[in-house]
């Protein structure tokens, strides 16, 4: 990994290396650092809920609108706000490691490509971490790198 790192881990945009990166899932190019992803964000909408409290449970009513999406800034920890709307009040947001992104410009197309991009965490062979395979030193060196 070292190797690789040396050469290969640096975003594929602006070039900035030694911070936290992703890439398209099920794919290993480009590499994608917080501050391009944020540049390029994708716009989404979301179901609007009516959130009633009954006595076990919060319970989202749909309402039959939507509404985009504020847009997100890439935490410490390399997490955005769910892509699934608000929660209730009081209720603290899920969070994600996708990142959705128009990479029009990288691929020079004139319509939007949006992609879901994931954390990119090399292996030792140069290759790629599952997102659901990856070992926890592994998870660990990622998430301690910076984010911006």
């Amino acid at each position: 990994m070292k190797e690789y790192l040396k050469h290969n881990y640096h975003c594929s945009i602006c070039g900035k290396a030694g911070v936290k990166l992703w890439r398209p899932y099920l794919h290993t190019e480009p590499l994608i650092c917080a501050n391009c992803a944020e540049e390029r964000q994708a716009l989404r909408k979301y179901n609007v809920c009516n959130w009633e409290h009954s006595k076990c449970a919060i319970v989202g009513i749909l309402t039959g609108k939507e509404a985009f999406l504020d847009k997100w800034i890439i935490n410490d920890k390399g997490q955005i706000p769910s892509p699934f709307g608000p929660e209730p009040e009081g209720v603290p947001n899920l969070m994600t490691y996708k990142l959705l992104v128009d990479l029009r410009d990288y691929y020079k197309e004139k319509s939007p490509i949006v992609i879901t991009l994931i954390p990119a965490i090399p292996d030792d062979n140069g290759e790629f971490f599952g997102y659901t395979s990856l070992p926890q030193q592994a998870s660990l060196w990622w998430e301690n790198l910076p984010t911006h």
